[in-house]
Parts: structure tokens; C-alpha cells; sequence
């Protein structure tokens, strides 16, 4: 009995822990790596997040930005690739009893983004420079991206916080 449980409980290790770790790092825009409270609630504070705004999180692992967002009032939609984050997000949205928010799964290129006011980028800086044309196409005037962490090829950002991630600032950016 002890054995069975036992094995039961290594499998589901396995299946919620390990194989979505050792996805998450490779041909993605990221490696899933959870971002403290403080962190989100800066990104939401630089951001202005609030209600009639429509957030976006590109990438958005465990949804707690998309959270924190829709708690803030705005439309808040974050797009993840990995499955098992989706289905946990939405587990989360469901038992908040959240009606303003979303998770998507999918690939972070093939999402539209021209009702974004703001867009949050915690993706590896290879990947903020492949997004560049696409947000240049398709963000509308006055959207802010909020990239944490890395910069967004060479923009200028309107506003820089130095308390971001362990690997740098965060990054606030006006499409003009």
C-alpha cells in the first residue's frame, strides 16, 4: 500500500514539477521563473494597471500577474505555451472567482496585441529583440511595455526601476 502511494505521488512529481521545468528553459521565450509579490505589485504601480485598461502578459507562467492585474480592475489576458501552467492559472482565476481575467495557451508571436495598453515582458532578451517587429506593427500609440528584467532591443525607456529581478531592472516603455 505504502509502495503504491508512494509511486503515485513520484509520478505526479513528475508530472506537475519536473516535465514542465525541464520544458519551460528551451525553444520558448523563456524558462519559467516566478516572480516575487514585490516585483509584481512595482510592475503594476510603474504600469498604472487599473480598470479600463487592458493588460497583456506575454509568457505568463502561473498567471500572477494576470491576477494581480484583473484584481486591479483591468482586463488582464496572459498567453503561455506550457499547458500545465494554463490549466493552473485558470485553476486560480476560477477559485478567485475572477471574471476579468484569461490565460491563453499558445505562442507569444501569434497573439494580437492591438488592444493592449499594457504589456508585460519577463522573457530572455534574444526573445524581447524577436518582438520587436511585431510590437512595432501592432501595439497602438501610448501602449506601455513593462519589460523586467531584460531590455527591449535598444528602445529608450521612459522609466527605469532598479528593484526588478535578480538579473536586472525593470524596464517601462511608451510606443510613441
Amino acid at each position: 500500500m505504502f509502495e503504491t502511494l508512494a509511486t503515485l505521488v513520484l509520478l505526479l512529481v513528475a508530472l506537475f514539477v519536473l516535465i514542465p521545468y525541464l520544458r519551460s528553459g528551451t525553444p520558448y521565450g523563456a524558462p519559467f521563473v516566478p516572480m516575487d509579490r514585490q516585483v509584481v505589485e512595482r510592475v503594476m504601480d510603474l504600469a498604472d494597471v487599473r480598470t479600463g485598461k487592458v493588460f497583456c502578459d506575454l509568457g505568463s507562467g502561473d498567471g500572477r500577474l494576470v491576477i494581480a492585474a484583473a484584481l486591479r480592475g483591468a482586463k488582464a489576458r496572459g498567453v503561455e505555451i506550457d499547458r500545465t501552467r494554463v490549466l493552473y492559472s485558470r485553476f486560480w482565476i476560477w477559485l478567485l472567482r475572477i471574471k476579468n481575467a484569461e490565460v491563453i495557451e499558445g505562442n507569444l508571436f501569434d497573439q494580437d496585441l492591438r488592444d493592449v495598453d499594457v504589456l508585460n515582458l519577463y522573457l530572455l532578451p534574444q526573445t524581447n529583440e524577436k518582438l520587436i517587429p511585431k510590437l512595432e506593427q501592432e501595439l497602438k500609440k501610448g501602449t506601455l511595455v513593462v519589460a523586467t528584467g531584460f531590455k527591449v532591443g535598444d528602445w529608450k525607456p521612459v522609466k527605469i526601476d532598479p528593484n526588478g529581478v535578480r538579473y536586472g531592472p525593470i524596464y517601462v516603455y511608451k510606443k510613441p
